[in-house]
């Protein structure tokens, strides 16, 4: 059955609901793609103060094309969303026009039922006046013409509906044309680099939210503070996926093979299950609190849409606490250090920790990744600091966490 029955014809196809669809996935890909190119710039900012062999490979790799290509594909996707999301606004209006046309067309064709069966009756009625029939008549005429003026009227807004959907598309076109990477593959080129180095990518990227969460306030912290360890746990399943590591481990667990590539890898999955340890521990805090709320809601009646809100209200008051909780937790050494010196020395401290993370992070996505000198001092600042920062308070966390869920 057709959308609007009474007109005969659909004037304003479309589907809102997928175009939103649509918007929405190209929305996020261009917050995204925003986001690698604030983290790119920043990191390339950052390592201004960075010297050395290392350093130049470091600004080397993410340097040149790979910021002009990401700052216009972000432009380019940007601007296809706003197009897409005046379109779903427009379409939207379309539709609610042509169904008001489609109601008046299903009167206009009543009324004109009405009059056509009182003129059959009025023509086969005998000894009825002429003026009696040529009045049944103009009002067969009238209705008739009341119900193609609103065909009319649907016709004028199928015209306006193809012109519209039109320049949509042409600016579609256009922002592609005019905003995208020029040379052809150029993002496509970064971003199989970014799918080949997929899990070295993500722990950069969860390296540097933990960096730049020390210096923002708690209520935004707490957000980049989740972000970094899922990023962690992504990092850690695309990480043992990965044949380079997994060989690497094979072969010092039943070859005796204990190199720098196995160490590499052993403290490359060390420290992605450390990074992810605080927002499982944060979660599954949540997930406890959300499930004694959901009890609560359910023995005293609520109703499953209360008792939805309630337990997800716990989930995040919970989850919240537990993260904040996880990131102020004791950290054995640095405590150490920062009581035999001075306590303003705490952020600095934290800052030039969570900076080593960043540093050794974009090693690996660095051409220096190949200098085994490098890339052993790289593994034995990541060794150390795990062993020192992050694998004491981790382990105090983690045996706190178990403990209240234990509860």
């Amino acid at each position: 059955m057709p959308e609007y029955p009474h007109l005969g014809w659909n004037p304003v196809p479309g589907s809102p609901s997928a175009i939103a669809a649509l918007q929405t996935k190209l929305s996020t890909s261009a917050t995204a793609l925003g986001t690698a190119h604030r983290l790119v710039d920043q990191l390339l900012g950052e390592s201004a103060y960075w010297r050395g062999e290392a350093a130049d490979a470091f600004r080397e790799s993410l340097d040149g094309d790979l910021p002009r290509d990401l700052k216009n594909a972000h432009r380019s996707v940007s601007k296809a969303a706003s197009k897409l999301r005046r379109w779903h606004d427009d379409l939207v209006g379309y539709q609610a026009t042509a169904k008001k046309y489609d109601t008046r067309a299903m009167l206009e064709q009543a009324a004109l039922t009405r009059a056509e069966t009182q003129h059959e009756r009025v023509r086969t009625a005998p000894d009825l006046p002429e003026s009696d029939l040529a009045a049944a008549t103009a009002a067969v005429t009238k209705a008739r013409e009341a119900l193609e003026s609103v065909r009319r009227l649907a016709r004028e807004l199928e015209e306006t509906h193809r012109v519209e959907a039109g320049r949509i598309a042409k600016a579609l076109n256009e922002a592609t044309d005019k905003l995208a990477p020029q040379e052809p593959g150029a993002l496509s080129n970064a971003m199989d680099w970014v799918g080949d180095n997929l899990g070295d990518s993500l722990s950069l990227l969860s390296a540097s939210l933990g960096l730049i969460a020390i210096f923002v306030a708690a209520p935004v912290a707490v957000p980049l503070l989740f972000a970094a360890a899922g990023l962690s746990l992504a990092a850690f399943v695309s990480h043992t996926s990965d044949p380079k590591h997994d060989s690497a481990l094979k072969a010092g667990f039943t070859q005796g093979k204990f190199d720098g590539q196995f160490w590499s890898s052993v403290v490359t999955l060390g420290g992605d299950a450390l990074g992810a340890l605080p927002g499982v521990g944060a979660v599954a805090q949540g997930a406890k609190g959300m499930a004694a709320a959901t009890r609560a809601g359910v023995a005293a009646e609520q109703g499953a849409s209360a008792t939805f809100r309630s337990g997800a209200r716990a989930f995040g008051v919970d989850s919240t606490a537990a993260m904040r909780e996880a990131d102020a937790g004791p950290k054995p050494v640095l405590d150490w250090v920062v009581r035999k010196t001075s306590p303003q020395a705490e952020v600095p401290l934290q800052a030039g920790v969570a900076g080593s993370a960043v540093v050794t992070s974009g090693i690996g996505l660095s051409p220096a990744d190949d200098n085994d000198a490098v890339k052993n001092t790289a593994t034995g600042v990541d060794g150390a600091r795990l062993a020192a920062s992050d694998t004491p308070g981790a382990g105090i966390n983690a045996a706190r966490t178990w403990a209240q869920l234990a509860h």
